[in-house]
Protein backbone atom coordinates (compact mmCIF):
# COMPACT_ATOMS: atom_id res chain seq x y z
CA UNK A 1 0.00 0.00 0.00
CA UNK A 2 2.70 2.05 0.92
CA UNK A 3 4.23 1.78 -2.55
CA UNK A 4 1.67 2.29 -4.68
CA UNK A 5 1.13 5.64 -2.74
CA UNK A 6 4.46 6.47 -3.63
CA UNK A 7 4.01 5.32 -6.62
CA UNK A 8 0.81 7.27 -7.31
CA UNK A 9 2.26 10.48 -5.78
CA UNK A 10 5.53 10.47 -8.06
CA UNK A 11 3.38 10.28 -11.21
CA UNK A 12 0.76 12.90 -10.07
CA UNK A 13 3.98 15.12 -9.01
CA UNK A 14 5.28 14.62 -12.95
CA UNK A 15 2.22 15.36 -14.62
CA UNK A 16 1.64 18.25 -12.85
CA UNK A 17 4.70 18.98 -13.91
CA UNK A 18 4.38 18.66 -17.79
CA UNK A 19 0.94 20.40 -17.07
CA UNK A 20 2.72 23.67 -16.11
CA UNK A 21 5.46 23.18 -18.78
CA UNK A 22 2.25 22.93 -21.26
CA UNK A 23 0.91 26.12 -19.89
CA UNK A 24 4.54 27.93 -19.99
CA UNK A 25 5.54 26.90 -23.36
CA UNK A 26 3.42 29.06 -25.45
CA UNK A 27 4.13 32.21 -23.61
CA UNK A 28 8.42 30.93 -23.89
CA UNK A 29 7.37 31.04 -27.95
CA UNK A 30 5.37 34.30 -27.69
CA UNK A 31 8.53 35.90 -26.26
CA UNK A 32 11.10 33.86 -28.28
CA UNK A 33 8.90 35.62 -31.56
CA UNK A 34 9.17 38.99 -29.72
CA UNK A 35 12.79 38.94 -29.59
CA UNK A 36 13.33 37.91 -32.87
CA UNK A 37 10.86 40.63 -34.52
CA UNK A 38 12.54 42.79 -32.33
CA UNK A 39 16.23 42.00 -33.77
CA UNK A 40 14.26 42.08 -37.52
CA UNK A 41 12.80 45.39 -36.88
CA UNK A 42 16.02 47.05 -35.62
CA UNK A 43 18.03 45.52 -38.49
CA UNK A 44 15.57 47.02 -40.86
CA UNK A 45 15.83 50.44 -39.09
CA UNK A 46 20.14 50.51 -39.70
CA UNK A 47 19.23 49.40 -43.41
CA UNK A 48 16.53 51.93 -43.75
CA UNK A 49 19.23 54.57 -41.71
CA UNK A 50 22.03 53.92 -44.00
CA UNK A 51 19.85 54.20 -47.46
CA UNK A 52 18.91 58.28 -45.88
CA UNK A 53 22.72 58.60 -45.36
CA UNK A 54 23.75 57.87 -48.58
CA UNK A 55 20.35 59.92 -50.10
CA UNK A 56 21.77 62.46 -47.70
CA UNK A 57 25.03 63.23 -49.42
CA UNK A 58 23.64 64.29 -53.04
CA UNK A 59 22.48 67.93 -50.92
CA UNK A 60 26.36 68.69 -50.01
CA UNK A 61 27.71 67.29 -53.28
CA UNK A 62 25.17 68.97 -55.57
CA UNK A 63 26.48 72.04 -53.53
CA UNK A 64 30.24 71.45 -54.48
CA UNK A 65 28.74 71.13 -58.15
CA UNK A 66 27.36 74.75 -58.16
CA UNK A 67 29.78 76.41 -56.62
CA UNK A 68 33.43 77.40 -58.17
CA UNK A 69 36.30 74.89 -57.23
CA UNK A 70 37.82 76.15 -53.70
CA UNK A 71 35.50 79.01 -53.20
CA UNK A 72 33.53 77.40 -50.07
CA UNK A 73 35.56 75.35 -48.06
CA UNK A 74 33.02 74.44 -45.56
CA UNK A 75 30.86 73.32 -48.33
CA UNK A 76 33.98 71.08 -48.82
CA UNK A 77 34.30 70.25 -45.13
CA UNK A 78 30.51 69.38 -45.05
CA UNK A 79 30.58 66.83 -47.83
CA UNK A 80 33.70 65.27 -46.41
CA UNK A 81 31.30 64.86 -43.06
CA UNK A 82 28.76 63.76 -45.01
CA UNK A 83 30.57 60.73 -46.61
CA UNK A 84 32.05 59.60 -43.59
CA UNK A 85 29.05 58.64 -42.25
CA UNK A 86 27.55 57.23 -44.66
CA UNK A 87 30.94 55.11 -44.99
CA UNK A 88 30.00 54.29 -41.31
CA UNK A 89 26.59 53.51 -41.57
CA UNK A 90 27.76 50.97 -44.18
CA UNK A 91 30.01 49.15 -42.61
CA UNK A 92 27.07 49.18 -39.57
CA UNK A 93 24.76 47.52 -41.90
CA UNK A 94 26.92 45.07 -43.17
CA UNK A 95 27.68 44.00 -39.45
CA UNK A 96 23.93 43.86 -38.70
CA UNK A 97 22.43 41.66 -36.16
CA UNK A 98 21.59 38.34 -37.74
CA UNK A 99 19.42 36.43 -35.64
CA UNK A 100 16.22 37.17 -37.22
CA UNK A 101 16.78 35.71 -40.92
CA UNK A 102 18.26 32.61 -42.94
CA UNK A 103 21.70 32.69 -44.07
CA UNK A 104 20.97 33.28 -47.57
CA UNK A 105 18.89 36.16 -46.84
CA UNK A 106 22.39 37.98 -45.04
CA UNK A 107 24.54 36.70 -48.37
CA UNK A 108 22.02 38.39 -50.67
CA UNK A 109 21.69 41.62 -48.66
CA UNK A 110 25.21 41.84 -48.07
CA UNK A 111 26.86 41.51 -51.25
CA UNK A 112 23.97 44.07 -52.36
CA UNK A 113 25.64 46.78 -50.09
CA UNK A 114 28.98 45.77 -51.32
CA UNK A 115 27.81 46.51 -55.12
CA UNK A 116 26.17 49.80 -53.65
CA UNK A 117 29.15 50.57 -51.69
CA UNK A 118 31.31 49.94 -55.10
CA UNK A 119 28.95 52.54 -57.16
CA UNK A 120 28.70 54.79 -54.54
CA UNK A 121 32.68 55.30 -54.68
CA UNK A 122 32.35 55.59 -58.64
CA UNK A 123 29.41 58.43 -58.20
CA UNK A 124 31.80 60.26 -55.74
CA UNK A 125 34.21 60.19 -57.84
CA UNK A 126 32.29 61.85 -60.64
CA UNK A 127 31.21 64.42 -58.39
CA UNK A 128 34.58 65.11 -57.70
CA UNK A 129 35.47 65.72 -61.08
CA UNK A 130 32.90 67.72 -61.64
CA UNK A 131 33.99 69.94 -58.32
CA UNK A 132 37.24 70.35 -59.78
CA UNK A 133 36.50 71.68 -62.98
CA UNK A 134 35.74 75.72 -63.45
CA UNK A 135 31.84 76.65 -62.84
CA UNK A 136 32.43 77.96 -66.95
CA UNK A 137 33.64 74.87 -68.13
CA UNK A 138 31.30 71.94 -66.30
CA UNK A 139 28.73 70.68 -69.00
CA UNK A 140 24.87 69.98 -67.84
CA UNK A 141 24.71 66.56 -68.97
CA UNK A 142 28.30 66.07 -67.00
CA UNK A 143 26.31 67.18 -63.79
CA UNK A 144 23.33 65.41 -64.72
CA UNK A 145 24.93 62.32 -64.98
CA UNK A 146 26.76 63.15 -61.67
CA UNK A 147 23.53 63.47 -60.36
CA UNK A 148 22.02 60.67 -61.73
CA UNK A 149 24.70 58.39 -60.30
CA UNK A 150 24.40 59.50 -57.04
CA UNK A 151 20.80 58.47 -57.26
CA UNK A 152 21.46 55.31 -59.06
CA UNK A 153 23.25 54.46 -56.20
CA UNK A 154 19.94 54.52 -53.62
CA UNK A 155 18.13 52.43 -56.34
CA UNK A 156 20.70 49.73 -56.36
CA UNK A 157 20.72 49.90 -52.44
CA UNK A 158 17.16 49.62 -52.33
CA UNK A 159 17.09 46.31 -53.60
CA UNK A 160 18.47 45.18 -50.15
CA UNK A 161 15.68 46.95 -48.39
CA UNK A 162 13.26 44.71 -50.71
CA UNK A 163 15.25 41.65 -49.91
CA UNK A 164 14.85 42.24 -45.73
CA UNK A 165 11.56 43.65 -46.31
CA UNK A 166 10.64 40.22 -48.04
CA UNK A 167 12.06 38.14 -45.17
CA UNK A 168 9.82 40.26 -42.42
CA UNK A 169 6.76 39.97 -44.27
CA UNK A 170 7.27 36.38 -43.24
CA UNK A 171 7.52 37.10 -39.63
CA UNK A 172 3.76 38.20 -39.23
CA UNK A 173 1.60 40.94 -40.33
CA UNK A 174 2.67 43.48 -37.41
CA UNK A 175 6.25 43.37 -38.58
CA UNK A 176 4.79 43.29 -42.24
CA UNK A 177 2.67 46.32 -41.82
CA UNK A 178 5.42 48.22 -39.70
CA UNK A 179 7.82 48.03 -42.45
CA UNK A 180 5.30 48.73 -45.41
CA UNK A 181 4.78 51.91 -42.93
CA UNK A 182 8.79 52.17 -41.95
CA UNK A 183 9.61 52.14 -46.07
CA UNK A 184 6.59 54.76 -46.92
CA UNK A 185 7.72 57.31 -44.91
CA UNK A 186 11.48 56.56 -45.58
CA UNK A 187 10.55 57.11 -49.46
CA UNK A 188 8.89 60.40 -48.37
CA UNK A 189 12.17 61.31 -47.36
CA UNK A 190 14.01 60.34 -50.06
CA UNK A 191 12.11 61.54 -52.87
CA UNK A 192 11.42 65.04 -51.00
CA UNK A 193 15.14 65.29 -51.59
CA UNK A 194 15.51 63.69 -54.96
CA UNK A 195 12.77 66.46 -56.56
CA UNK A 196 15.37 68.97 -56.34
CA UNK A 197 18.20 67.00 -57.37
CA UNK A 198 16.34 66.74 -61.04
CA UNK A 199 16.60 70.32 -61.68
CA UNK A 200 19.79 71.00 -60.28
CA UNK A 201 21.76 70.92 -63.46
CA UNK A 202 20.20 72.99 -65.64
CA UNK A 203 20.14 75.40 -62.53
CA UNK A 204 23.64 75.02 -61.80
CA UNK A 205 24.66 76.62 -65.48
CA UNK A 206 21.68 78.79 -65.17
CA UNK A 207 20.07 77.18 -68.46
CA UNK A 208 16.50 76.48 -69.55
CA UNK A 209 15.30 73.27 -67.93
CA UNK A 210 14.93 70.01 -70.43
CA UNK A 211 11.94 68.25 -71.35
CA UNK A 212 13.22 65.79 -69.63
CA UNK A 213 14.33 67.53 -66.19
CA UNK A 214 10.51 68.51 -66.14
CA UNK A 215 8.89 65.59 -66.55
CA UNK A 216 11.11 63.72 -63.70
CA UNK A 217 10.20 66.32 -61.39
CA UNK A 218 6.54 66.47 -62.44
CA UNK A 219 6.98 62.79 -61.72
CA UNK A 220 8.21 62.69 -58.36
CA UNK A 221 6.04 65.50 -57.12
CA UNK A 222 2.98 63.01 -58.10
CA UNK A 223 5.01 60.05 -55.69
CA UNK A 224 5.33 62.44 -53.12
CA UNK A 225 1.91 63.62 -52.94
CA UNK A 226 0.52 60.09 -53.88
CA UNK A 227 2.87 58.38 -50.28
CA UNK A 228 1.65 61.59 -48.10
CA UNK A 229 -2.23 61.05 -49.19
CA UNK A 230 -1.04 57.44 -48.46
CA UNK A 231 0.35 58.14 -45.06
CA UNK A 232 -2.62 60.07 -44.09
CA UNK A 233 -5.15 57.04 -44.19
CA UNK A 234 -2.83 56.01 -41.66
CA UNK A 235 -4.54 56.68 -37.99
CA UNK A 236 -1.56 56.98 -36.46
CA UNK A 237 -0.45 60.09 -38.51
CA UNK A 238 -3.41 61.82 -38.71
CA UNK A 239 -4.82 61.63 -35.06
CA UNK A 240 -1.90 60.91 -32.79
CA UNK A 241 -0.77 64.07 -30.89
CA UNK A 242 2.60 63.13 -31.16
CA UNK A 243 2.56 62.86 -35.11
CA UNK A 244 -0.42 64.86 -36.30
CA UNK A 245 1.86 68.53 -35.32
CA UNK A 246 4.30 66.80 -37.61
CA UNK A 247 2.15 66.20 -40.26
CA UNK A 248 0.79 69.60 -40.04
CA UNK A 249 4.35 70.54 -40.45
CA UNK A 250 5.33 68.41 -43.81
CA UNK A 251 1.90 69.98 -45.12
CA UNK A 252 2.72 73.52 -44.61
CA UNK A 253 6.53 73.55 -44.47
CA UNK A 254 7.42 71.11 -47.44
CA UNK A 255 4.58 70.66 -49.76
CA UNK A 256 3.52 74.41 -48.99
CA UNK A 257 6.69 76.23 -48.58
CA UNK A 258 9.49 73.71 -49.80
CA UNK A 259 7.60 72.35 -53.22
CA UNK A 260 6.40 75.83 -53.65
CA UNK A 261 9.81 76.91 -53.97
CA UNK A 262 10.84 74.19 -56.44
CA UNK A 263 7.52 75.12 -58.78
CA UNK A 264 8.55 78.66 -58.97
CA UNK A 265 12.11 77.43 -60.05
CA UNK A 266 10.71 75.17 -62.48
CA UNK A 267 8.63 77.64 -64.04
CA UNK A 268 11.47 80.50 -64.24
CA UNK A 269 13.31 77.51 -66.08
CA UNK A 270 10.30 76.40 -68.24
CA UNK A 271 9.54 80.23 -69.05
CA UNK A 272 13.77 80.83 -69.49
CA UNK A 273 16.85 80.72 -68.17
CA UNK A 274 16.24 83.72 -65.95
CA UNK A 275 16.17 81.93 -62.15
CA UNK A 276 15.79 84.43 -59.23
CA UNK A 277 18.03 82.69 -57.01
CA UNK A 278 21.62 80.88 -57.33
CA UNK A 279 22.36 77.02 -56.94
CA UNK A 280 23.78 77.29 -53.60
CA UNK A 281 21.08 79.83 -52.52
CA UNK A 282 18.34 76.92 -54.02
CA UNK A 283 20.07 74.11 -51.34
CA UNK A 284 20.19 76.77 -48.50
CA UNK A 285 16.70 77.55 -48.76
CA UNK A 286 15.25 73.99 -49.56
CA UNK A 287 17.05 71.81 -47.29
CA UNK A 288 15.49 73.41 -44.18
CA UNK A 289 12.16 72.63 -45.75
CA UNK A 290 13.02 68.55 -45.42
CA UNK A 291 13.46 68.65 -41.94
CA UNK A 292 9.72 67.86 -40.90
CA UNK A 293 10.29 64.77 -43.40
CA UNK A 294 13.30 63.89 -41.34
CA UNK A 295 11.68 64.64 -37.95
CA UNK A 296 8.90 62.43 -39.35
CA UNK A 297 11.08 59.59 -40.48
CA UNK A 298 13.43 59.49 -37.18
CA UNK A 299 9.89 59.50 -35.23
CA UNK A 300 7.71 56.79 -36.44
CA UNK A 301 11.10 54.97 -36.68
CA UNK A 302 11.91 55.33 -32.79
CA UNK A 303 8.21 54.79 -32.20
CA UNK A 304 8.54 51.31 -34.44
CA UNK A 305 11.31 49.89 -32.34
CA UNK A 306 9.79 51.36 -29.57
CA UNK A 307 6.45 49.60 -30.28
CA UNK A 308 8.21 46.10 -30.60
CA UNK A 309 10.52 46.54 -27.38
CA UNK A 310 7.13 46.80 -25.30
CA UNK A 311 5.78 44.01 -27.21
CA UNK A 312 8.76 41.97 -26.01
CA UNK A 313 9.39 43.08 -22.43
CA UNK A 314 5.00 42.24 -22.20
CA UNK A 315 5.97 38.75 -23.36
CA UNK A 316 8.76 38.45 -20.69
CA UNK A 317 6.51 40.32 -18.30
CA UNK A 318 3.73 37.49 -19.06
CA UNK A 319 6.46 34.56 -19.10
CA UNK A 320 8.28 35.81 -16.27
CA UNK A 321 4.87 36.20 -13.82
CA UNK A 322 3.44 32.55 -15.25
CA UNK A 323 6.86 31.22 -14.25
CA UNK A 324 6.68 32.51 -10.41
CA UNK A 325 2.67 31.55 -10.68
CA UNK A 326 3.77 28.19 -11.70
CA UNK A 327 6.32 27.81 -9.15
CA UNK A 328 4.24 28.63 -6.76
CA UNK A 329 1.52 26.77 -7.60
CA UNK A 330 3.72 23.99 -8.16
CA UNK A 331 5.07 24.85 -4.39
CA UNK A 332 1.36 25.09 -3.15
CA UNK A 333 0.54 21.67 -4.71
CA UNK A 334 3.15 19.97 -3.41
CA UNK A 335 2.43 21.29 -0.08
CA UNK A 336 -1.53 20.10 -0.45
CA UNK A 337 0.12 16.41 -1.40
CA UNK A 338 2.01 16.02 1.49
CA UNK A 339 -0.87 17.79 3.74
CA UNK A 340 -2.97 15.00 1.96
CA UNK A 341 -0.73 12.26 2.51
CA UNK A 342 -0.08 13.01 6.60
CA UNK A 343 -3.38 14.10 7.40
CA UNK A 344 -5.50 11.93 5.30
CA UNK A 345 -3.76 8.59 3.96
CA UNK A 346 -1.01 8.15 6.30
CA UNK A 347 -4.01 7.94 8.95
CA UNK A 348 -5.83 5.45 7.06
CA UNK A 349 -2.95 3.40 6.52
CA UNK A 350 -2.69 3.29 10.57
CA UNK A 351 -6.13 2.67 11.03
CA UNK A 352 -5.59 -0.58 8.23
CA UNK A 353 -2.84 -1.63 10.36
CA UNK A 354 -5.10 -1.02 13.56
CA UNK A 355 -8.13 -2.56 12.25
CA UNK A 356 -5.69 -5.65 11.03
CA UNK A 357 -3.99 -5.97 14.60
CA UNK A 358 -7.60 -5.91 15.90
CA UNK A 359 -8.12 -8.90 13.84
CA UNK A 360 -5.73 -10.78 14.75
CA UNK A 361 -6.30 -10.15 18.39
CA UNK A 362 -3.03 -7.83 18.94
CA UNK A 363 -3.03 -5.20 20.94
CA UNK A 364 -2.09 -1.73 20.04
CA UNK A 365 -1.64 1.90 21.63
CA UNK A 366 -4.77 4.52 21.67
CA UNK A 367 -4.74 6.17 18.60
CA UNK A 368 -5.33 9.43 17.58
CA UNK A 369 -6.49 10.47 14.05
CA UNK A 370 -5.77 14.05 12.66
CA UNK A 371 -8.45 13.80 9.88
CA UNK A 372 -12.14 15.03 8.97
CA UNK A 373 -14.14 15.18 5.90
CA UNK A 374 -13.70 18.38 5.84
CA UNK A 375 -10.25 18.23 5.07
CA UNK A 376 -10.99 15.87 2.42
CA UNK A 377 -12.94 18.78 1.00
CA UNK A 378 -10.37 21.30 0.87
CA UNK A 379 -7.98 18.68 -1.31
CA UNK A 380 -10.57 18.47 -3.83
CA UNK A 381 -10.83 22.74 -3.61
CA UNK A 382 -7.31 22.53 -3.96
CA UNK A 383 -6.78 20.96 -6.85
CA UNK A 384 -9.74 22.64 -8.74
CA UNK A 385 -8.01 25.93 -7.91
CA UNK A 386 -4.74 24.56 -9.40
CA UNK A 387 -6.42 23.30 -12.54
CA UNK A 388 -7.99 26.72 -12.52
CA UNK A 389 -4.48 28.13 -12.56
CA UNK A 390 -2.60 26.04 -14.82
CA UNK A 391 -5.21 26.57 -17.64
CA UNK A 392 -3.91 27.33 -20.87
CA UNK A 393 -3.86 30.97 -21.90
CA UNK A 394 -2.90 32.11 -25.13
CA UNK A 395 -2.59 35.37 -26.76
CA UNK A 396 -4.03 35.37 -29.70
CA UNK A 397 -1.90 37.05 -32.70
CA UNK A 398 -3.22 40.19 -34.44
CA UNK A 399 -4.25 39.02 -37.52
CA UNK A 400 -2.89 40.52 -40.50
CA UNK A 401 -6.19 42.46 -41.79
CA UNK A 402 -8.52 40.93 -44.88
CA UNK A 403 -6.88 42.17 -47.67
CA UNK A 404 -9.78 44.70 -48.56
CA UNK A 405 -12.18 44.68 -51.13
CA UNK A 406 -13.28 48.32 -50.94
CA UNK A 407 -11.26 51.38 -52.86
CA UNK A 408 -10.76 53.46 -50.13
CA UNK A 409 -10.99 56.90 -52.04
CA UNK A 410 -14.71 56.19 -53.05
CA UNK A 411 -15.46 53.51 -50.46
CA UNK A 412 -17.20 51.42 -53.60
CA UNK A 413 -16.39 47.87 -54.41
CA UNK A 414 -12.65 47.54 -56.04
CA UNK A 415 -11.37 44.98 -58.76
CA UNK A 416 -11.41 42.60 -56.45
CA UNK A 417 -14.49 42.48 -54.68
CA UNK A 418 -16.22 43.41 -58.07
CA UNK A 419 -14.52 40.10 -59.56
CA UNK A 420 -15.62 37.75 -56.39
CA UNK A 421 -18.85 39.56 -56.30
CA UNK A 422 -19.55 38.66 -60.29
CA UNK A 423 -18.40 35.17 -59.66
CA UNK A 424 -20.82 34.65 -57.02
CA UNK A 425 -23.77 36.71 -58.98
CA UNK A 426 -22.96 33.80 -62.09
CA UNK A 427 -23.22 30.90 -59.81
CA UNK A 428 -26.69 31.88 -58.34
CA UNK A 429 -28.05 33.96 -61.08
CA UNK A 430 -30.99 34.17 -63.57
CA UNK A 431 -29.87 34.31 -67.15
CA UNK A 432 -31.11 37.47 -69.13
CA UNK A 433 -31.94 39.18 -65.84
CA UNK A 434 -27.58 39.46 -64.66
CA UNK A 435 -25.55 41.85 -66.07
CA UNK A 436 -22.16 43.90 -66.38
CA UNK A 437 -21.60 47.51 -67.09
CA UNK A 438 -18.44 49.09 -67.67
CA UNK A 439 -17.87 53.17 -67.21
CA UNK A 440 -15.73 54.96 -68.58
CA UNK A 441 -15.72 58.95 -67.94
CA UNK A 442 -15.39 61.13 -70.62
CA UNK A 443 -12.87 64.10 -70.97
CA UNK A 444 -11.76 63.22 -66.81
CA UNK A 445 -8.44 63.32 -68.17
CA UNK A 446 -8.78 67.01 -69.28
CA UNK A 447 -9.99 67.94 -66.02
CA UNK A 448 -6.99 65.96 -63.95
CA UNK A 449 -4.89 67.87 -66.11
CA UNK A 450 -6.41 71.05 -65.36
CA UNK A 451 -7.42 71.15 -61.82
CA UNK A 452 -4.45 68.77 -60.28
CA UNK A 453 -4.94 64.98 -58.93
CA UNK A 454 -6.58 66.24 -55.74
CA UNK A 455 -9.43 67.87 -58.00
CA UNK A 456 -9.78 64.46 -59.89
CA UNK A 457 -10.01 62.69 -56.84
CA UNK A 458 -12.99 65.10 -55.45
CA UNK A 459 -14.33 64.48 -59.04
CA UNK A 460 -14.10 60.86 -58.91
CA UNK A 461 -16.15 60.77 -55.10
CA UNK A 462 -18.47 63.06 -56.48
CA UNK A 463 -19.02 60.78 -59.55
CA UNK A 464 -19.05 57.74 -57.21
CA UNK A 465 -21.94 59.13 -55.58
CA UNK A 466 -24.19 59.80 -58.57
CA UNK A 467 -23.85 56.66 -59.45
CA UNK A 468 -25.09 55.17 -55.81
CA UNK A 469 -28.23 57.97 -56.62
CA UNK A 470 -29.03 56.05 -59.59
CA UNK A 471 -28.37 52.63 -57.95
CA UNK A 472 -30.82 50.44 -55.81
CA UNK A 473 -29.85 47.06 -53.56
CA UNK A 474 -29.77 45.38 -57.09
CA UNK A 475 -26.90 47.37 -58.79
CA UNK A 476 -23.77 46.67 -57.01
CA UNK A 477 -20.81 49.45 -58.28
CA UNK A 478 -17.38 49.07 -58.60
CA UNK A 479 -14.27 51.40 -59.08
CA UNK A 480 -11.97 49.47 -61.35
CA UNK A 481 -9.36 52.32 -61.50
CA UNK A 482 -8.19 55.57 -62.58
CA UNK A 483 -11.58 56.68 -63.96
CA UNK A 484 -12.93 53.07 -64.67
CA UNK A 485 -16.38 51.93 -63.25
CA UNK A 486 -18.72 49.08 -63.02
CA UNK A 487 -21.23 47.67 -61.71
CA UNK A 488 -23.15 44.61 -61.19
CA UNK A 489 -27.34 44.57 -62.30
CA UNK A 490 -28.85 41.85 -61.06
CA UNK A 491 -33.07 41.13 -60.94
CA UNK A 492 -33.26 43.98 -64.06
CA UNK A 493 -34.15 42.96 -68.12
CA UNK A 494 -32.66 44.72 -70.48
CA UNK A 495 -34.93 47.09 -70.36
CA UNK A 496 -34.44 47.85 -67.37
CA UNK A 497 -30.55 48.48 -67.84
CA UNK A 498 -31.36 50.37 -70.57
CA UNK A 499 -33.13 52.51 -68.32
CA UNK A 500 -30.28 52.59 -65.87
CA UNK A 501 -28.10 53.36 -68.16
CA UNK A 502 -29.53 56.60 -69.85
CA UNK A 503 -30.58 57.71 -65.87
CA UNK A 504 -26.20 57.49 -65.26
CA UNK A 505 -25.59 59.28 -68.46
CA UNK A 506 -27.91 62.21 -67.92
CA UNK A 507 -27.14 62.20 -63.79
CA UNK A 508 -23.33 62.39 -65.44
CA UNK A 509 -24.12 64.88 -67.79
CA UNK A 510 -24.95 67.49 -65.51
CA UNK A 511 -21.93 69.88 -64.38
CA UNK A 512 -20.00 69.29 -60.91
CA UNK A 513 -18.45 71.85 -58.79
CA UNK A 514 -14.99 70.74 -57.77
CA UNK A 515 -13.09 73.04 -55.81
CA UNK A 516 -14.91 76.35 -56.77
CA UNK A 517 -14.27 75.32 -60.60
CA UNK A 518 -17.65 74.40 -62.45
CA UNK A 519 -16.69 71.56 -64.96
CA UNK A 520 -18.30 69.41 -67.23
CA UNK A 521 -17.60 65.44 -68.48
CA UNK A 522 -19.54 62.48 -69.80
CA UNK A 523 -19.71 58.92 -69.37
CA UNK A 524 -19.41 56.10 -72.12
CA UNK A 525 -20.97 53.02 -71.11
CA UNK A 526 -20.87 49.33 -72.34
CA UNK A 527 -23.21 46.83 -71.15
CA UNK A 528 -22.99 42.74 -71.53
CA UNK A 529 -26.13 40.80 -70.45
CA UNK A 530 -25.90 37.54 -69.51
CA UNK A 531 -27.64 35.86 -71.66
CA UNK A 532 -26.32 31.90 -71.58
CA UNK A 533 -25.58 30.22 -68.23
CA UNK A 534 -22.29 28.61 -69.40
CA UNK A 535 -20.94 31.99 -70.06
CA UNK A 536 -18.15 32.37 -67.75
CA UNK A 537 -17.03 35.63 -66.25
CA UNK A 538 -13.76 36.54 -68.42
CA UNK A 539 -16.25 36.66 -71.70
CA UNK A 540 -18.89 38.69 -69.94
CA UNK A 541 -16.42 40.97 -68.81
CA UNK A 542 -14.99 40.96 -72.64
CA UNK A 543 -18.47 42.20 -73.93
CA UNK A 544 -19.10 44.56 -71.82
CA UNK A 545 -15.63 46.05 -72.67
CA UNK A 546 -16.66 45.58 -76.22
CA UNK A 547 -19.49 47.50 -75.75
CA UNK A 548 -17.72 50.30 -74.22
CA UNK A 549 -15.39 50.48 -76.98
CA UNK A 550 -18.34 50.59 -79.52
CA UNK A 551 -20.33 53.35 -77.61
CA UNK A 552 -16.95 55.64 -77.30
CA UNK A 553 -16.62 55.21 -80.95
CA UNK A 554 -20.10 56.28 -81.40
CA UNK A 555 -19.66 59.43 -79.88
CA UNK A 556 -19.11 58.88 -76.62
CA UNK A 557 -21.51 60.25 -73.64
CA UNK A 558 -23.84 57.46 -74.52
CA UNK A 559 -23.88 53.42 -73.67
CA UNK A 560 -24.43 50.51 -76.02
CA UNK A 561 -25.44 46.70 -75.33
CA UNK A 562 -23.71 44.42 -76.72
CA UNK A 563 -24.27 42.22 -80.05
CA UNK A 564 -22.41 39.79 -81.44
CA UNK A 565 -21.64 41.57 -84.58
CA UNK A 566 -20.00 44.00 -82.02
CA UNK A 567 -16.83 41.45 -81.98
CA UNK A 568 -16.49 41.00 -85.54
CA UNK A 569 -16.76 45.08 -85.58
CA UNK A 570 -13.98 45.00 -83.00
CA UNK A 571 -11.25 42.83 -84.65
CA UNK A 572 -12.03 44.93 -88.04
CA UNK A 573 -11.13 47.54 -85.90
CA UNK A 574 -8.10 46.29 -84.41
CA UNK A 575 -7.11 44.75 -88.23
CA UNK A 576 -7.58 48.19 -89.57
CA UNK A 577 -5.33 49.64 -87.10
CA UNK A 578 -2.53 47.82 -87.11
CA UNK A 579 -2.53 47.91 -90.75
CA UNK A 580 -2.44 51.86 -90.56
CA UNK A 581 0.50 51.89 -87.52
CA UNK A 582 2.02 49.17 -90.04
CA UNK A 583 1.80 51.86 -93.19
CA UNK A 584 2.87 54.58 -90.97
CA UNK A 585 5.60 52.93 -89.97
CA UNK A 586 6.70 52.07 -93.60
CA UNK A 587 5.90 55.46 -94.40
CA UNK A 588 8.66 56.58 -91.33
CA UNK A 589 11.02 54.27 -93.10
CA UNK A 590 10.82 55.10 -96.32
CA UNK A 591 11.06 59.15 -95.51
CA UNK A 592 14.50 58.09 -93.59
Amino acid sequence: MKRWLRLSLSGFAASLILAMAWGVWPLLLKFQEGERNLHAIKAYHLLLTTANRISAERGPSNVVMSIEPGSDAAATRRLTEFRAVTDLSLDTALGMDRQWAKPFIFQAIAQTISDAHDELVAARAEVDRIAAMPAGSRSREGVRQAVDGMIEVVDHYQTALDTAAQALALLGPIVAGSTMVAQSVSDLREFGGRIASHIIPSVSRGERLTEDEIERFYRTEGRLLEINRLLGTQRLFSADPEFQPLAQDIGQQFFGQGLGLLRRIVAEGKAGASYSIEPSQLTALYVPHLKPLEDMRNLYLSHMIGMFEERRATALSRLGLTLLGSLLCLGAAFWFLGSVRRKILLPLLTAQEAVVSLAGNRSIERMSLDSSISEMRTLFSAVSVLATKINERRRLMEDLRVQAETDRLTELANRRGFDTMTEDALRHGRAGHLGIMYFDLDHFKSVNDKLGHQAGDALLVEVANRLRSQCDARVCLARLGGDEFAALVQGLDEGEQRGLAKRIVGRLAEAFEIDGHRTHIGVSIGIAIWRDAHLDLETLCRQADMALYEAKAQGRNGFRVFHPRMEMAFRERAIEQAARMEHERGGLNAAA
